[in-house]
């Protein structure tokens, strides 16, 4: 099944692509093409789809799937760059929903990997 895929990278590129992936890969598969991608251990994150952010309503089918660094806050030389692209997407759902200062919430540092469906289960 080819599933898209969107690399937010931390300097403001912006990358399109496609794999070749089971319906539901394995974590395995996942890690492997994720991890060199955000330069560590990935962290799986539930974000609402960017076009959705203005919709009346939302439903499960709108969701994907982003994937992070895991450690990329407490590395010891640091936290990584900040990704403002990845960290707009992560916060959209809580502020369409709940309103409020996105400066209170938290961000995403690094590399981010945005596929086009839910493919974490």
């Amino acid at each position: 099944m080819l599933t898209t895929y969107t690399i937010y990278r931390a300097h403001g590129l912006i990358e399109r692509g496609e794999i070749d992936w089971p319906e539901k890969p394995s974590l395995d598969e996942i890690a492997r093409f994720v991890a060199p991608i955000v330069d560590g251990p990935i962290e799986h994150v539930l974000v609402l789809d960017p076009a959705k952010v203005e919709a009346d309503e939302v439903d499960r089918s709108d969701y994907r799937d982003m994937f992070v660094d895991e450690l990329s806050h407490v590395r010891p030389s640091g936290p990584k760059l900040r990704n403002h692209s990845a960290t707009a997407i992560y916060r959209a759902n809580w502020l369409r929903a709940e309103g409020g200062d996105p400066e209170d919430l938290a961000w995403i540092a690094g590399d981010a990997v945005l596929f086009d469906r839910i493919i974490w289960s």
